[in-house]
């Protein structure tokens, strides 16, 4: 049997980790969730095969979760990763913080349009309201876009996508490289999205082929 202070632990951290239904509206985490107190017992996470018993020792971890909600402009936002563990002290009252390995999620547009996005790691900043994500970083669109740069932050509270640090992609009007891109909603009409390529931007256009 885990010991009795672990046990008390485990509900506040849980709780801690629920704080995000406040800034997303929803908190649904999927599929076989291990929530690990930070005095973990070591026979019982023997069971547990694949599983680092030291890294879990040090450090409380989530595996295969979901995080899902909708923005200030009904854009329905789901956010998934292989695990989440926390960077910040989920026993402390302060802002909570985690880490998600291999991030990947999309945003639903009522008009039936989206845009997707994966990264190889990836930061949750509850006081920021955010998630910024970096390594290998990929941005797609429903209307046929496909971007990688080095950085993206998506808010979390709202529809708003940035990408930084140098833009390569592929569109329907050719090639594009640029210095940033955003998603933001259109100009009077939430349903929808712009999608727009700033700084330095250059267009290798491709004529459709008869």
């Amino acid at each position: 049997m885990p010991p009795r202070a672990a046990t008390a632990r485990l509900p506040v951290a849980f709780a801690r980790l629920m704080r995000l239904v406040l800034p997303l509206g929803a908190l649904v985490l999927l599929s076989t969730i291990f929530l690990f107190s930070r005095s973990i017992d070591p026979d019982l996470a023997v069971q547990q095969a694949d599983l680092d018993i030291a890294e879990l020792t040090r450090e409380p971890r989530i595996g295969t979760a979901r995080i899902a909600g909708v923005t200030s402009e009904d854009t329905a936002l789901t956010i998934d990763a292989v695990s989440i563990r926390a960077s910040s002290d989920l026993q402390a009252r302060e802002p909570l913080r985690l880490v998600l390995d291999q991030p990947h999620g999309a945003l639903a547009f009522t008009s039936g349009r989206d845009a997707r996005f994966r990264a190889e790691t990836g930061r949750l900043d509850q006081e920021m309201n955010q998630l910024v994500m970096r390594g290998d970083v990929r941005l797609e669109t429903s209307d046929g876009y496909d971007a990688r740069m080095q950085q993206l932050t998506t808010a979390l509270d709202r529809t708003d996508i940035q990408g930084h640090g140098g833009v390569s992609g592929t569109g329907p009007p050719g090639d594009i490289s640029a210095e940033t891109v955003t998603l933001t909603p259109a100009p009077g009409d939430a349903s929808g999205y712009l999608l727009a390529f700033r700084g330095n931007v250059r267009l290798l256009y491709q004529p459709e082929q008869e």
